[in-house]
């Protein structure tokens, strides 16, 4: 008993970690938007577009912060405008009264001094750090710069479902091509057993030798539609191929199963589209512009700071250090009513974004309404020609019985032949379609959690 109970405990266990492995093994598909969200191109260029943003935004920030650099000059003149000191004439007189009364030469002449306004032999060089304290332009283009990081990540959306959208319908368009070939095979097997038959009946005398030579039409036709469906496969093997980054010929997983059809009531409740986030941040872009253009009536308030050495080349004392520091104002009093004119042309842009949101939203309503519509006329389509698809297969097996009994023609034979071909191919058309649908609606309704 105890042995009995230790392994039902071991397979309760194994059972506990086996279920939901199953329960939540992924399908091939959603392996492939997995594959697909992380290795396209296309996606790979919108998320540069988007750390480029992220770069610019970054750039706005380094507004606020100090601005240092090293400058340096040299300068050497000769002739020019000069300023004539008369030192000797001022000097001289004093300098012989006092040689005079103290009877000694202690006070020499000096002569009369001419300098130049250029400097010569002078050198400047210095650290200039500039440092805004009030400047309304920089404090708009930072929100600017933040706003549009939330544009990028909206329009990022916007291509993973796009993609998610294409990668479907390139799988399921895959899958239905698949879904032909198999159709078609039947059929020329259908075909060669006609001919088959044909050949018994007319060995027997049952029948003319006409019938072999349609039958052999038939089955020719057959795998010429085959080859052509086969073309259509790698096509379509390709383009999805493509939509993965992957070589044009690589293997596709598939399943044998068709998934469950939802019903359009069943569909998952979608979420806000991410192209209505993308115009929303947009009109914000353009209520900031309209901000960033009335701030150029605004003053500027910034500091400066510089330290540096300077005086004759090479001749450096305690008396070359110097530092500067100062506080800078400027206000724009006018200019040619350009800044009026840019407000202007703001306030048009941001009414122009307000309405293609609200254009956009109706837009949205009408695709989502309009495909819940496909969807369902596209579920009464499949029924149907499922439904037809099996009388058809009836129809075909009754009139090969009818004919192998020489009551019926060969024509009606090939008719029902015919008829049950195109049927079973309406009907795997009927189904991508509902597919393709279902697809249409969950692009729609954003519906697909990424």
């Amino acid at each position: 008993m105890k042995l009995i109970f230790k392994l039902k405990r071991v397979l309760l266990v194994i059972l506990m970690y086996w279920i939901p492995m199953q329960v939540f093994a992924q399908t091939p598909l959603q392996t492939y938007l997995d594959e697909a969200l992380k290795n396209n191109l296309g996606l790979h260029k919108q998320d540069f577009a988007f750390q480029k943003s992220l770069y610019a935004l970054k750039e706005a920030k380094g507004l606020f912060l100090p601005d240092v650099e090293f400058n340096t000059s040299y300068l050497t003149s000769g002739g020019g405008r000069k300023i004539e000191i008369p030192i000797g004439d001022l000097l001289n007189p004093v300098y012989g009264t006092l040689n005079s009364l103290t009877s000694s030469g202690k006070f020499p002449q000096v002569e009369n001094v001419s300098q130049t306004f250029n400097p010569n032999n002078y050198y400047d060089a210095k650290l200039h750090t500039t440092l805004p304290l009030y400047n309304a332009e920089i404090i708009f283009n930072s929100r600017i710069r933040k706003q549009q990081i939330s544009l990028q990540q909206a329009q990022l959306k916007v291509y993973k479902r796009e993609l998610v959208k294409q990668v479907k319908l390139a799988y399921y368009g895959y899958m239905q091509s698949l879904q032909a070939q198999k159709v078609l095979e039947n059929g020329l097997a259908l075909a060669m057993e006609n001919l088959r038959i044909n050949q018994a009946m007319v060995k027997n005398g049952k029948a003319i030798r006409t019938v072999i030579s349609r039958a052999e039409n038939e089955v020719a036709g057959l795998r010429a539609q085959q080859e052509d469906a086969r073309a259509q496969t790698l096509n379509a093997a390709a383009y999805f191929n493509f939509l993965l980054n992957k070589p044009l010929n690589s293997n596709i997983e598939t399943v044998d199963e068709r998934p469950v059809l939802l019903m359009p009531k069943d569909s998952l409740e979608g979420q806000k589209r991410e192209e209505l986030l993308v115009l929303e941040s947009a009109a914000q872009v353009n209520q900031l512009s309209l901000g960033l253009s009335k701030a150029h009536v605004l003053p500027k308030l910034s500091t400066f700071l510089d330290l540096g050495s300077q005086g004759d080349f090479i001749k450096v004392n305690r008396e070359t250090p110097y530092y500067l520091f100062g506080v800078t104002l400027s206000w724009q009093i006018f200019s040619g009513n350009r800044n009026q004119n840019k407000i202007q042309q703001a306030r048009l842009d941001l009414k122009t974004a307000e309405t293609e949101l609200n254009q956009a939203e109706q837009q949205l309503l009408l695709e989502t309404e309009t495909a819940q519509n496909r969807l369902t006329a596209a579920l009464q389509s499949y029924k149907a020609a499922v439904s037809q698809s099996a009388l058809s297969l009836q129809y075909y097996k009754d009139e090969q019985r009818l004919y192998k009994e020489g009551q019926a023609l060969y024509l009606e034979l090939l008719d029902a032949q015919t008829r049950l071909i195109n049927d079973q191919l309406k009907e795997s058309i009927a189904y991508l379609n509902v597919q393709t649908r279902q697809t249409e609606l969950e692009r729609a309704k954003a519906s697909y959690i990424l």
